[in-house]
């Protein structure tokens, strides 16, 4: 009888053990939204986003349509991605901050706060604006507008 109260305790124990053990993996296993995703844009065209994670750290770069793509960086927690990024282009400067969140069914939703200068010919701030941008992303290439550089 001793035998098996023993073996029935530490089998008990070991079970535990592993239950427990395995409990911070599952929260920590957040899903990676690295890659390559199309970034829709007022339901009208896609950019390229291009997304590398390592742990909550977020960095990619953004295709925009007057100029070099914007480089972005940022965190993504939660569920929740938030990225910054400046571009330049030879008649204007944009300074973009989005909030988005990851869906159930694997696609991203958000809004992209932009802050658009244009210059004149002389490198003069001709005007500034400032813009909000609903975008929607999912993973791969999907219609895509390519621009020329």
């Amino acid at each position: 009888m001793f035998h098996s109260i023993r073996s029935f305790s530490i089998a008990s124990v070991v079970a535990v053990g592993l239950a427990l053990s395995s409990l911070p993996a599952v929260h920590a296993r957040e899903k990676s939204i690295a890659g390559t995703w199309t970034l829709t844009v007022e339901q009208r065209f896609g950019l390229k986003l291009e997304l590398a994670q390592k742990h909550e750290t977020v960095t990619g770069t953004l295709d925009w349509p007057h100029g070099d793509p914007v480089k972005l960086s940022g965190t993504y927690r939660g569920g929740v991605l938030k990225f910054a990024g400046d571009a330049t282009g030879e008649n204007f400067g944009i300074h973009v901050d989005s909030t988005g969140s990851l869906k159930a069914d694997g696609t991203m939703t958000g809004t992209i706060k932009a802050h658009i200068v244009d210059y004149n010919d002389a490198h003069e701030v001709a005007r500034t604006h400032d813009q909000e941008i609903p975008w929607t992303a999912m993973r791969g290439l999907h219609g895509v507008v390519h621009f020329p550089r």
